[in-house]
């Protein structure tokens, strides 16, 4: 038998199983970065479910029969005409993971597509992302997807945080 995967808008009630995806990509996070990013680190349901009800804010679940395995959530950016840049109306997809059990069973493309038909429907110039660079499995899925890079940020490591601060 074979599986279906359905991805639709989220509703307020998927906002706990959105919490717990979110908790497994900070993990990933984490474990990189513990410098940077903190265990648990993550929107609460009660956040999440403020956010769905927010206009020009999107959250799309992943069901794998029925259980929630993915999740994807972007938001409109309206950023003003400056000297140095022209006005632009962008969907920035500020999070996407899909459930480690259940990658590379095509979700994540499945979510991609349902984010692009909102950005389409919202005429929007672009849609941007930011992806860490030490989270190279993400960034071959969004090269596969069509990203390309246009902006980087760089760093010099001055100090680290000791253990006790975190």
């Amino acid at each position: 038998m074979t599986s279906l995967i359905h991805v639709r808008r989220a509703v307020a009630a998927d906002a706990p199983d959105l919490a717990r995806l979110t908790l497994e990509v900070q993990a990933v996070h984490v474990a990189a970065r513990p410098d940077l990013f903190k265990p648990g680190g993550a929107e609460t349901s009660a956040e999440i479910a403020s956010r769905i009800g927010s206009p020009d804010q999107f959250y799309w679940v992943a069901l794998l029969d029925g259980k929630a395995v993915g999740y994807a959530y972007a938001r409109v950016v309206n950023e003003p005409e400056s000297r140095w840049r022209f006005a632009a109306r962008t969907i920035v997809l500020d999070q996407m993971g899909v459930d480690a059990r259940h990658r590379s069973r095509g979700i994540g493309e499945q979510l991609w597509h349902a984010v692009l038909e909102a950005a389409i429907a919202a005429e929007v110039d672009r849609v941007i992302l930011n992806v860490w660079s030490f989270n190279s499995d993400a960034r071959r899925f969004y090269e596969r997807l069509g990203f390309t890079s246009f902006h980087e940020r760089m760093a010099v490591e001055l100090r680290s945080r000791p253990e006790t601060s975190r």
